[in-house]
């Protein structure tokens, strides 16, 4: 049985560093791709799950102005009660600020392992970190204690806000989007996830990690995903300089003034739809169905996705017409084509 602690309550502002953290478990590691599901403030400040919840990555994020061997050594203790849980998680991994050089072996090292530290400033985390768990200064080591030592994975933080996002989005033409862009969209997650925090979980118990989404503190890769493409595609939804190539189709056979008349419909559809404030879940629904097809079969025609969209949801925004709706897709495969 695993039991919920020390969660925050009602925390209105999620910091920019468990953002952070969250988004380098997303896109940053060389497993990203097995991360599909974060949980906010459970297990730990994030930690992120595969889809069945048989691989977990448990992330305690600190943003201390200072963070000496005993601040280093408090900060694992929430790693250290998890790595003698009733649950295993696949890694531990303490998110911080860049340390004094002078505490680490080889300094150019951003990510790293326990034994990357000098020996004089393990002395000082170690002595802290069994403080903290004996709850007494005896010194005494706690059971698995060397054994949770050698499995924590120190990161820190050396990028910018929009890094973070840059680096999932994984768009070609990063320059071609103002930097304001991605950072709109960091603020935007960050509240998403402190969103989370307004529940009460405290001393909850589950017996299965999968048991947690209950509780409806998690948010999905999916969600992420969609949020990023429809923000960063969504810049040209109202003002797109031009005509998506894929929807030339759909032009054929109307004159100029046709033409002219159906664009601006679509183009006032769309922004009608995503600022109706009844029917804006439906059209985020829309939107996560349409990328996952697109995802999935990119060659696809306007016409075909959109057979697909339609089989599987049933449209009823009077905004979203048919036509609305091939313009859609087409903007979003003109922005799919430059992900990748």
């Amino acid at each position: 049985m695993y039991t919920f602690k020390n969660t925050e309550i009602n925390n209105k502002k999620a910091s920019d560093f468990e953002t952070k953290s969250l988004l380098y478990l997303l896109g940053m590691r060389s497993d990203s791709g097995e991360i599909e599901i974060i949980t906010v403030d459970c297990f730990n400040d994030v930690t992120g799950s595969n889809t069945e919840f048989s691989k977990l990555w448990d992330v305690q994020s600190k943003n201390h102005s200072s963070l000496p061997p005993s601040k280093i050594g408090e900060s694992l203790y929430t790693l250290y009660d998890n790595y003698v849980s009733s649950i295993s998680f696949y890694e531990y991994i303490l998110f911080i600020p860049k340390l004094n050089r002078d505490y680490l072996v080889d300094p150019s090292l951003n990510v790293y392992s326990y034994e990357n530290i000098n020996e004089k400033q393990k002395k000082g985390i170690e002595k802290k970190l069994k403080e903290k768990i004996n709850g007494d200064k005896s010194g005494r080591v706690p059971p698995l204690f060397l054994d949770f030592m050698s499995k924590v994975c120190f990161v820190e933080d050396n990028k910018r806000v929009s890094t973070y996002i840059k680096m999932i989005s994984r768009f070609k033409n990063k320059k071609s989007i103002p930097e304001e862009i991605y950072e709109r969209i960091f603020v935007e997650i960050r509240n998403a996830q402190a969103a989370l925090k307004n529940s009460y979980i405290e001393n909850e118990k589950i017996s299965n990690p999968s048991e947690v989404l209950k509780f409806n503190r998690h948010i999905t890769k999916t969600e992420i995903n969609t949020l990023l493409i429809s923000r960063l595609v969504g810049i040209d939804v109202f003002s797109f300089p031009g005509i998506p190539v894929s929807f030339f189709d759909v032009l054929m056979g109307k004159d100029e003034e046709e033409r002219k008349d159906l664009l601006q419909e679509c183009n006032e559809n769309l922004s009608r739809a995503f600022f109706d404030k009844n029917g804006c879940r439906e059209f985020w629904k829309v939107t996560e169905i349409l990328i996952k097809i697109l995802k999935e079969k990119p060659d696809n025609s306007i016409f075909d996705v959109y057979a697909s969209l339609t089989s599987v949801v049933n449209v009823k925004t009077e905004y979203l017409t048919k036509e609305t709706l091939l313009y859609m897709i087409s903007l979003v495969k003109t922005g799919l084509v430059n992900a990748n």
